[in-house]
């Protein structure tokens, strides 16, 4: 077994006949499930041939699935065991590189068909003058003298076994408990098909606000938006507004544009959610001053308390920044004795006349 889920150790198993219709003969899925009675994963037995050129070579051995389709291992009968070319078998190291291999869902083993695989770049020979196809190098997608099997079992993997796992979990086994599991996991993958089903089911998305929230702030970019876009169509938006632009602060800054982008497309911030984001102005990051302000300007009436705050920056050490908010200041043309003596004296100081 080279895998981290241990099929004896679950409660029950179930069956279920899918038609496949593909050359393999087992049209059997078995379901596991854990002592809570929830699935936890999907099994497939594999009997197939690997052929090249006249050469072919039984493959026997189980795939399994997480309840989502992502891959999990695989296990090989005892008294088995896999070959590469003249039959040699596959050493320890063999078989952890084929789990990689099947590991890795973005292969680009996924864009060649079993007679395009090759060990090793060659060219055609040229005709009139012109280059054929070359063929492609995939070592570093292949166990070493076994591309043919590295390639049929990728594509397996990945194909209508795969999609049958995610079809029968979507329409029979999906529960409350059970997709909120899936958001608590950790693994970005589940957590955005978790989304995905949420999303397409009739479950009611309150059940799932919490856990949505613990991922946004988790702060994990593959998911982030995924978790986004799920609470923009069921949590209190005042309530929204405030758990995100806390996170305008993030160190990833494909997170900063993504928060940018949400709180742009409110209609309005409410009087807490500005004065959190005004606690951004403290910052000597010029982007995200700017960030700040530009939010502020379009989406918040700034009162005259407001204004006399953000005044303050205007002696800030980063010129930059303080330029940006003299001229920010001076737009708003506030009414205002104090501020307008503030940006006179600025300018005075830092501008010549």
């Amino acid at each position: 077994m080279r895998s981290p889920f241990s099929p004896e150790k679950v409660e029950r198993t179930s069956k279920v006949l899918i038609q496949f219709k593909d050359s393999i003969p087992d049209d059997t899925l078995t379901i596991y499930y854990a002592p809570i009675d929830q699935p936890v994963a999907f099994s497939r037995n594999i009997h197939t041939a690997v052929c090249s050129d006249t050469v072919c070579r039984l493959v026997n051995l189980t795939l399994y699935w997480e309840i989502t389709g992502k891959f999990m291992g695989y296990s090989i009968p005892a008294g088995e065991e896999l070959t590469k070319k003249e039959h040699e078998p596959f050493m320890e190291s063999d078989y952890q590189r084929l789990n990689e291999i099947l590991a890795d869902s973005s292969s680009l083993l996924k864009f060649y068909a079993l007679d395009e695989v090759g060990p090793v770049q060659k060219t055609v020979a040229k005709i009139d003058g012109i280059t054929g196809a070359t063929i492609p190098d995939l070592s570093s997608w292949i166990v070493p003298n076994a591309a043919y099997t590295s390639s049929t079992l990728w594509h397996i993997t990945y194909g209508a076994t795969r999609d049958s796992v995610m079809a029968y979990t979507s329409k029979n086994l999906l529960s409350i408990h059970l997709l909120n599991d899936l958001l608590k996991d950790g693994d970005p993958y589940n957590q955005i098909k978790a989304f995905q089903w949420i999303n397409e089911s009739k479950f009611n998305r309150n059940h799932f606000i919490q856990q949505a929230l613990d991922v946004l702030h988790k702060g994990n970019y593959p998911v982030f938006g995924s978790a986004l876009n799920f609470l923009k169509g069921c949590a209190d938006k005042e309530r929204l507004q405030m758990e995100v632009v806390q996170l305008l602060g993030h160190e990833d800054f494909r997170i900063k544009i993504q928060v940018t982008d949400f709180l742009h497309e409110s209609e309005k911030l409410s009087r807490p959610v500005a004065l959190e984001l005004m606690t951004f102005l403290q910052s000597e990051n010029y982007y995200l001053v700017n960030t700040v302000l530009n939010l502020l300007d379009k989406r918040y009436q700034l009162d005259q308390n407001d204004l006399l705050k953000i005044s303050s920056l205007l002696r800030s050490k980063n010129k930059t920044i303080a330029n940006r908010v003299y001229y920010f200041l001076l737009s708003r043309n506030a009414n205002n004795q104090y501020l307008t003596s503030q940006l006179n004296e600025y300018s005075k100081l830092n501008f010549n006349h």
